[in-house]
C-alpha cells in the first residue's frame, strides 16, 4: 500500500489558491503594474530631489516642475494603492485593507489641495504651517496603520511581508515630522517591494496558464 493511513496530512505552506482566485488578472496588467510602482519609487527620488534644488535655487521653473511631477505621483500612488488592494483580496483573501488605503488615498488628495492653496504660506511660520505639517501627520499614521493591516494578512510572499514592515516604519517616521524627510526612504523602498509582490503574482499566473 502506497499510503500510509497514520501519516500526517501534507499541507503547503503558502496556499497556491492564487490562480484559482485571480479572474480577470493577467500577467500582462500585473507586469504593468510593476513597472509603475517602479516607476513611483523613482520618481519620489526624483521629485525629492527637485524639491531641494527649488528651495536652493528659488528657480520659478523647477518648483512648477516639482509642483506637477508631485500631483501626477499622488494620483499614481493612490492608483496603485487601489489595484494592490484588488490583488490582495484576490490571491490572498485579504481584508480589512480598504479603510487605511481610502484613508491615505483622501488625506494624500488633501494634501496636494493644501500644496495648491497655500503655496509658500504652508512653510512659513502662522496657522498654515501648523495646518500643513498636522495633514502630514496623519498621513504618516495612516500610512503605519496600513502597514499593520497588510502584516495581518497570512500566507504572503516574503516581498508582501517587506512591504508591510516598510510601510509601517515609514509611516511612523513620516508622523513624527522630525523624522518625516528620512521617512521617504522606507517608503520609496516598499514601492519596490510593491514591485516584486506584482512581478511574483505574474510569475504565478504564468505557470499556471
Amino acid at each position: 500500500m502506497d499510503e500510509n493511513p497514520y501519516a500526517a496530512p501534507r499541507v503547503d505552506l503558502v496556499e497556491d489558491a492564487g490562480p484559482r482566485q485571480m479572474e480577470g488578472w493577467t500577467p500582462g496588467n500585473l507586469r504593468l503594474l510593476g513597472w509603475l510602482s517602479l516607476v513611483s519609487a523613482v520618481g519620489t527620488l526624483l521629485i525629492t530631489g527637485f524639491a531641494v534644488a527649488a528651495g536652493v535655487t528659488e528657480d520659478p521653473r523647477l518648483v512648477s516642475v516639482s509642483d506637477w511631477i508631485g500631483v501626477a505621483l499622488t494620483f499614481l500612488g493612490c492608483y496603485l494603492l487601489i489595484r494592490f488592494k484588488l490583488f490582495a483580496e484576490a490571491r490572498f483573501s485579504a481584508d480589512g485593507l480598504a479603510p487605511p488605503i481610502w484613508a491615505v488615498i483622501v488625506v494624500s488628495l488633501a494634501i496636494e489641495i493644501l500644496d495648491l492653496l497655500m503655496g509658500d504660506a504652508s512653510t512659513e511660520p502662522g496657522w498654515p504651517m501648523l495646518l500643513y505639517f498636522g495633514v502630514i501627520a496623519l498621513l504618516g499614521a495612516l500610512t503605519a496603520w496600513f502597514g499593520v493591516r497588510l502584516l495581518k494578512v497570512q500566507n504572503v510572499y516574503p516581498a508582501f511581508r517587506v512591504m508591510a514592515w516598510l510601510d509601517l516604519v515609514g509611516g511612523i517616521m513620516m508622523a513624527t515630522i522630525v523624522l518625516m524627510m528620512l521617512g521617504l526612504l522606507p517608503l520609496i523602498a516598499s514601492s519596490v517591494a510593491m514591485m516584486l509582490v506584482f512581478f511574483r503574482g505574474a510569475r504565478e499566473l504564468e505557470r499556471s496558464a
